[in-house]
């Protein structure tokens, strides 16, 4: 393969359902041979799948079945309401020992971490603190939390993205840039390109059209199309990317209507095929 790739966890979940429960009705051990048979060299995790693959398996045991099939790199997601109150918080706060006590046993490259699709009303200052804290300790397991800005939560672009991982880029806190966001949020391939490096601490592909379809939220989780077969230049985009100083794995992303039908064999091969396409 000319490229190290993950498959992120929605791309080889199946037929899930979004939510508290959404985890995969394919057993853990079927998705990490079938994505080592594709040739992904790194898997996805979510914490609801976790929780339930944990119940079946330890970390000895997920470690030997991911080296067993080539996955070196892992991804873990999604760690939401880490700037907020009350039950929302606690809930976040169980989300969060167990994904910084898999990126310890994991070896995890990156924890991926968003704002509130609610447009919750939190300081850029409060946000900046608590990040600051949440990329400590993500550094201390040997890992990186990684912010996805996304034009329709709280977090919309890269300056706020920026202003809130401040110091800690390289420093257990990076940017996450998934083409989607990048492309669709209108964010500039030029600033992408001349971010300092260490900044860049995860990147995702996946395809589209240019324009939204729909509401934003469903065009996001039922639209995105296999790499090369879309709108995007992601030659542009993953240009940009490497010239912000970015070389570790790249996600695949592929959260469909259509990618959520197709049997787990042609999930896997699909996605990744498309995907390497495009490192030549």
């Amino acid at each position: 393969m000319p490229v190290e790739l993950i498959g992120c966890y929605w791309t080889l979940a199946g037929n899930y359902t979004f939510g508290a429960e959404d985890h995969s009705p394919w057993s853990f051990r079927a998705r990490a041979e079938a994505a080592g048979r594709a040739c992904y060299t790194g898997f996805g995790f979510k914490q609801a799948d976790l929780r339930r693959i944990l119940a079946c398996h330890g970390y000895a045991e997920i470690r030997a079945i991911l080296a067993g099939n080539g996955l070196r790199h892992v991804e873990l997601e999604a760690l939401f309401d880490w700037c907020a109150d009350g039950p929302a918080r606690r809930q976040s706060d169980a989300d969060r020992q167990l994904l910084l006590a898999a990126a310890a046993e994991l070896g995890a490259h990156h924890i991926k971490a968003a704002g509130d699709f609610g447009r919750a009303d939190w300081s850029i200052e409060r946000m900046h603190d608590a990040f600051q804290q949440l990329a400590g300790e993500a550094r201390t397991v040997g890992s990186v939390v990684t912010l996805e800005p996304i034009a329709f939560s709280n977090i919309p672009d890269l300056d706020t993205a920026l202003a809130i991982i401040g110091p800690s880029a390289g420093r257990g806190g990076g940017l996450m840039l998934d083409s989607w966001h990048v492309i669709r949020g209108g964010m500039p391939l030029e600033r992408i390109a001349a971010l300092p490096p260490g900044t860049i601490g995860g990147a995702e592909l996946d395809d589209g059209t240019l324009a939204t379809v729909g509401s934003p939220i469903a065009d996001t989780l039922d639209r995105r199309r296999l790499c090369g077969d879309g709108e995007f230049d992601l030659p542009a985009f993953i240009a940009a990317v490497q010239a912000g100083g970015y070389d570790g794995p790249w996600g695949v992303e592929i959260i469909s209507a259509e990618q959520r039908t197709r049997p787990l064999e042609a999930a896997a091969r699909l996605s990744c095929a498309s995907a390497a396409r495009l490192f030549g």
